[in-house]
């Protein structure tokens, strides 16, 4: 049996064969294919992750070796970074006025002693607060009243005014119980028997009731004594401008010879409005 073909069949035997040849004889198509070394791969990843500005994953990351990347990463240039360059470039440096440098350099005032400054008024108030008003210089009217006080009512009504047998005086005390000077002349001169006990004496806002014990010094001491010891007690004790004043008119006026007040009052007819009388003509 002939194996050649008829020409009538001819084109499906050459079909037959090319079938067969695609089937049996055919080489794969895969085996044609480069395969790319794992390195090149990897540093093509590692490049567009640079380019991209996303970070490495971390099995890549850990599996590129440093001695097969050939390029750094600062030598690969990107149109990002050119930008970035471009736009520093053209940056518009403007210099501060020197006042305005002066005002930056400046030593600034710490927080504590901001601090400092704001409790100065508070300190300052506090301060004069705790002054104490100068001694009184006794001379003249004042230094005799001063003996008078220590001789005759220290005993009762204390060395500094204290207060004792008798009221207190000092602290301003004898001005509150005696707000007019005519007043306290004419207590001290008449006593509690010249006001009787029960009767009131000094300021009616007191309210001060004669109780007995404080004696008359109307037959023992003279106008002018009784006058400074009052002022006195009065300049010492109550802090009294008027009474500092009017010891020095006082002075003045004895030195000069200008009125007698070595006279006595009389313990029972003595009054507080001619007690009055006599230091207004002392006092201008």
């Amino acid at each position: 049996m002939s194996t050649s073909c008829r020409p009538s069949s001819r084109l499906s035997c050459r079909h037959r064969l090319k079938t067969f040849k695609l089937k049996h004889l055919a080489v794969n198509p895969e085996k044609k294919l480069v395969e790319i070394p794992e390195h090149l791969l990897k540093r093509s990843q590692s490049a567009r992750e640079r380019l991209t500005g996303q970070a490495p994953a971390a099995d890549a990351s850990s599996e590129v070796d440093d001695s097969q990347i050939s390029t750094p990463a600062a030598e690969i240039d990107t149109p990002i970074e050119n930008s970035k360059e471009k736009i520093e470039e053209t940056k518009i440096v403007v210099e501060d006025a020197p006042y305005v440098n002066a005002a930056k350099n400046r030593n600034k005032i710490p927080w504590w002693a901001a601090s400092a400054l704001l409790c100065l008024p508070i300190w300052a108030v506090i301060y004069v607060g705790t002054l104490e008003r100068p001694a009184v210089e006794a001379t003249g009217v004042l230094q005799h009243g001063a003996e008078i006080y220590a001789q005759r009512c220290s005993s009762c009504h204390g060395a500094n005014g204290g207060g004792g047998a008798g009221y207190k005086l000092a602290d301003g005390e004898v001005l509150i119980t005696f707000p007019y000077m005519a007043d306290m002349v004419e207590w001290i001169a008449k006593g509690s028997d010249g006001f009787g006990v029960g009767n009131t004496y000094g300021s009616p806002e007191r309210g001060r009731v004669v109780a007995g014990g404080m004696p008359a010094f109307a037959d023992v001491l003279d106008a002018e004594e009784l006058m400074s010891v009052v002022l006195h007690e009065r300049a010492v004790f109550g802090n009294s401008e008027e009474a500092i004043t009017y010891a020095a008119e006082l002075d003045h006026i004895i030195e000069a010879g200008e009125m007698d007040l070595h006279m006595y009052f009389d313990a029972e007819t003595v009054t507080a409005s001619e007690i009055s009388e006599i230091i207004e003509s002392t006092h201008s």
